[in-house]
């Protein structure tokens, strides 16, 4: 998959999140899960996992679990009980390995692959998270704005270096122009998070960038999917110090 195809679809699941988030937690939540099963099929694939479908299988019910557990949270902080569900993975993770063991030499390997993945789906239910949190709904929707432009940014020039500066700065712009847009969001809290929004959108496209090029598709939309879950974490914890 080419740089431009991965950042424009993620560009895409950022926009997405940004009006989900706006119109309210159930229509993020089905935005989220849709993502977690797409990344679910995906991450396997991207991280060379030997048995994909196990790790497929535990991404996708503990992505559900973890979102579930969120959503029908009915106090504050709703991510008490997802961390039960990042626990059933990574012991997911290791059960697997038995009952469906790795080819010679690669167990560790899979095993890191499906626990990363745990990590991303699970940060993924924060988006809900922050969205349900307290004067924090608005910086769902300046965060997704942030995410989609940084991903666009991050592959504007042929040099990376010049990309990571265009989209730090293009991302911290837009998260302080919805700060001065929501009259509950601070412009220092949009900025805040939109910076640790292209931050991430940046490791990530560079980390993708070393590996060798993704050819399977559902790889390469994993790949594209993983910072715009992996932000949720990020978002919800902004909202928490900065807002709400």
């Amino acid at each position: 998959m080419l740089p431009t195809t991965r950042a424009t679809i993620g560009a895409a699941a950022a926009a997405v999140v940004a009006v989900a988030g706006f119109l309210g937690p159930r229509y993020l939540a089905v935005a989220v899960f849709a993502m977690t099963i797409l990344l679910g099929l995906g991450w396997p694939l991207l991280l060379r996992a030997s048995r994909r479908r196990a790790s497929s299988a535990v991404l996708m019910a503990g992505g559900t679990l973890a979102l579930v557990a969120v959503v029908l949270g009915r106090t504050a902080p709703y991510l008490r009980h997802m961390v039960i569900a990042v626990a059933l993975m990574a012991i997911a993770a290791l059960v697997s390995e038995v009952f469906f063991p790795s080819s010679r030499g690669r167990a560790v390997t899979s095993v890191a692959a499906t626990s990363a993945g745990a990590i991303v789906v699970a940060s993924g239910a924060a988006w809900v998270a922050a969205s349900r949190t307290h004067g924090a709904e608005d910086l769902v929707v300046a965060a997704g704005a942030s995410l989609a432009v940084a991903a666009i940014a991050s592959v504007s020039t042929r040099n990376g270096h010049v990309n990571t500066i265009i989209a730090l700065a293009l991302a911290t712009g837009v998260g302080m122009a919805a700060g001065a847009l929501f009259p509950e969001l601070p412009w220092y809290a949009g900025g805040g998070v939109g910076l640790l929004c292209g931050v991430i959108v940046t490791l990530l496209q560079e980390l993708v960038r070393r590996e060798p090029k993704v050819r399977d598709p559902l790889a390469g939309m994993a790949s594209a999917l993983a910072p715009v879950l992996a932000a949720g974490a990020l978002v919800y914890i902004g909202g928490r110090l900065l807002v709400g």
